[in-house]
């Protein structure tokens, strides 16, 4: 992220630009979207293998903030929105890389490599909302306003992004905040120790430099939305500053562009570059330096309501965002051409392959975009989109109608995981786009293919669903929520809400979207192991809360040994059984759950928290089938969610941290795999836990009711299956998918306008 290298300059020479912080009794302005993924590399001790391990990130990313919030500090979070255009090509191209890291992603890569899991932003914000921090999201690029608001208010921007060292707030390295607190040495409550940039300290070094020549800097040594080999023939030119000596060449251009830099004007400097550019290449040269500057010293303030920041500092907000826009005002084509010795401007080969494949996707049909559709929005959607309710993708499906699929660790000889969720895609983009003037038209994904390649698909428009036009993203709060919760079980393939609504409102998403998942399989009794795992981690959660939050065993052993032998000898001695009945509600054998029940079950659960040693021993004992199974599911849940979120959720919305953890269900599903029965075999897990056994078995008949055969008479199949998977690897392509949805659920017009069937209504809209 940032500028390349400057993270390195600067920390190698820290003495000089960093000094020791106490951070404590102030505002903290927090880059969302960097610290979410560093909280998950440097400090959840995640596998990232089996597709997230959400509970333990949640309970990092709850640590990270009851922390803050003990030193007094109050954190405001910015989260990114929409790709902006010129990021567009940065975008894809990591997506790129991520699809090449994730075809061949083993258990032994995540030591050096951390691969982020698709639900990670989501949990963030969850517990972010379970703790009160106050958080927004902007409709574009969050860097410039959380610069903004850092000045603002004369706090300090905490990120990893070397992008805060040209912005000229106070800024927080990350890598430099230390874990734990300390008490204030010098009065009362708690401090987090760190280290903190000043700009001033860069201007001491480089006398002469100013804040207006920094974003000439981030344009000169590349940045997300620059190339570094743009200006390769200006840094052929320039003589070397010998100030001191460097490591590679990028340290050595960060010194001799400052030093450069500092000897002039911000027009000077612009002329001194474009002098070196023939005149055909100038005006586009000159678009990149105004675009980038402008996106450095201007920033959108909308989302100060949306954060509670006190009405008094608005004023002061309007005072100092009244920056000018930088246009250059000169003739560029009469300036004196300065000759290189050569035109030496080529990339090497790796990164002139990966330049013209993202290139060619780019133009493989010409990409419109147009950001200025953002302001005919309605104005609910946008308060929503700032309140972070949706996803950053959805600006890009409004303004560009494409969306650049993130990579996950999947099965890359099958069809890419996101095909399953297109459905649910499909009603998502007809309801945004029915917000946009004009004429509509099919969007586009960006994913790979079975080549391992990135590539760029279509998707068909459509205003209905199953004959029902879908109601105008204008007035969509306006129709009833029973319309509302329609539209999302009619996606999710519900037909009888009835049985759903036997389901607890905090799963009832998730089991629907387990539905859907199994629906679009063209053989679901394949995926029943994948099905009874999902269904049997839901009692995880009730353990934690039970019990508290464990997830080694010899430190749940080590509280709780004892315990557990002296309720088995008691139940012992008094002959312990317990008449549990079957016929109960689900609420109500969640509300009966036993905690002496919870101590018994949780060492097979924590157990089963943890790597099987045998995978570190025998890699190719590693199942990408069991991971890409459940990385559909995931991507089926992603939005589904976001489905529910842009609907105002008919549905609650599903905390993933609670009922996902991607080792645990690959270990449960490995295991049911082997076995005759799954369910006598869970059965026998929780036989000494009966308040758990009777709580499964009664979910059991409920989730048989809704997902109509699928795991109906067919708890056997799973070990079945095992020997069949081997001797022929099938799996279903998207046309395949199409064509083996839901036969027998095609009803005809007559039988769907039922009268009973509220969604029919929406056929009048």
């Amino acid at each position: 992220m940032g500028i390349p290298g400057l993270t390195t300059y600067i920390s190698n020479d820290s003495e000089r630009y960093l000094e020791y912080y106490a951070l404590h009794d102030s505002y903290l302005v927090i880059d969302g979207n960097s610290v979410c993924c560093q909280l998950y590399t440097w400090h959840a001790r995640c596998n990232c293998a089996f597709g997230g391990d959400y509970d333990k990130y949640a309970h990092c990313v709850r640590d990270f903030f009851d922390k803050l919030l003990r030193c007094n500090v109050t954190p405001l979070v910015l989260i990114d929105g929409g790709c902006e255009d010129k990021k567009l090509k940065t975008v894809i191209s990591r997506t790129k890389q991520k699809i090449e890291i994730a075809s061949s992603y083993t258990l032994s890569f995540q030591h050096r490599t951390k691969f982020l899991p698709l639900l990670m932003r989501e949990v963030f914000k969850d517990i972010m909302k379970e703790k009160g921090i106050r958080y927004a999201q902007c409709i574009f690029e969050a860097d410039n306003t959380i610069a903004a608001i850092a000045r603002i208010l004369n706090c300090p921007v905490l990120s990893y992004d070397s992008d805060f060292y040209i912005y000229g707030s106070l800024y927080i390295p990350f890598n430099t905040l230390e874990t734990d607190i300390v008490p204030n040495p010098t009065g009362r409550g708690y401090i987090k120790r760190c280290k903190i940039y000043c700009v001033d300290k860069l201007f001491q070094v480089y006398y002469g430099l100013n804040q207006s020549l920094l974003p000439l800097a981030a344009v000169l040594l590349g940045n997300d939305y620059v190339k570094r080999h743009m200006f390769k023939n200006f840094f052929r030119d320039l003589p070397r500053s010998g100030r001191r000596r460097y490591n590679n060449e990028q340290q050595r251009r960060i010194d001799m562009t400052f030093d450069w830099l500092r000897r002039r004007s911000l027009n000077e400097a612009v002329i001194g570059i474009l002098r070196r550019l023939r005149k055909q290449e100038r005006k586009h040269v000159l678009n990149t330096i105004e675009t980038i500057i402008n996106s450095y010293i201007n920033a959108p303030l909308s989302v100060l309501h949306t954060l509670n920041i006190p009405a008094e500092i608005f004023s002061r907000a309007n005072m100092q965002n009244m920056f000018k826009i930088y246009k250059f005002e000169g003739d560029i084509y009469n300036l004196t051409f300065i000759d290189e010795r050569t035109n030496d401007t080529e990339l090497s080969d790796g990164e002139e392959i990966e330049d013209r494949e993202i290139t060619n996707i780019l133009e493989e049909k010409k990409l419109i975009s147009n950001e200025s559709l953002v302001d005919n929005l309605p104005q609910w959607f946008i308060n929503e989109f700032k309140q972070s309710r949706f996803p950053s993708y959805f600006i890009d499906l409004i303004i560009r109608k494409l969306y650049v699929c993130p990579a996950q660790i999947e099965d890359s000889s099958c069809s890419s995981s996101i095909v399953v969720s297109l459905k649910i895609i499909g009603v998502i983009y007809g309801l945004l786009i029915s917000g946009v003037q004009g004429r509509k038209f099919n969007m586009e994904y960006i994913t790979r293919d079975e080549n391992k390649k990135i590539k760029r698909y279509q998707l068909e428009y459509s205003d209905n669903i199953f004959g029902c036009k879908l109601p105008p993203l204008l007035n969509l709060r306006e129709v009833s929520i029973v319309i509302r919760r329609e539209i999302l079980n009619t996606t999710l393939t519900i037909f009888n809400a009835k049985h759903m609504n036997e389901i607890p409102s905090i799963w009832m998403l998730y089991i629907a979207t387990m539905k859907y998942w199994i629906d679009q399989q063209e053989e679901p009794s394949k995926f029943n192991c994948h099905v009874y795992s999902l269904l049997f981690a839901l009692l995880f959660n009730l353990i934690d809360c039970n019990i508290g939050f464990y997830r080694i065993l010899n430190k749940f052993y080590q509280r709780f040994n004892r315990t557990v032998d002296n309720i088995r000898h008691e139940r012992r001695m008094r002959n312990y059984q317990p008449q549990y009945s079957i016929d109960a509600t689900l609420a109500d054998a969640i509300r009966e759950v036993d905690a002496n029940d919870c101590l018994i079950a949780a060492p097979f659960f924590i157990s089963n928290f943890e790597v099987d040693q045998k995978l570190h021993l025998q890699p190719k004992k590693f199942n990408i089938t069991i991971v890409h199974g459940f990385a559909e599911f995931q991507n089926c849940l992603r939005h589904s969610m976001n489905l529910n979120a842009l609907l105002g959720y008919p549905y609650e919305s599903t905390r993933v941290a609670n009922v996902f953890n991607g080792t645990l269900l690959y270990n449960l599903c490995s295991n049911f795999k082997k076995r005759d029965n799954v369910e006598t075999y869970i059965n026998l897990i929780l036989q000494d836990s009966p308040s758990l056994s009777r709580l499964f078995n009664i979910l059991l008949l409920k989730v048989k009711l809704l997902f109509n055969t699928a795991l109906e008479n067919k708890a056997d199949s799973c070990k079945k299956q095992k020997v069949k998977r081997y001797k022929k690897k099938k799996c279903i392509s998207h046309e395949e998918n199409h064509e083996e949805e839901n036969p027998p659920q095609e009803s005809t017009s007559e039988e769907f306008y039922d009268v009973n069937n509220s969604f029919s209504v929406l056929g009048t809209i």
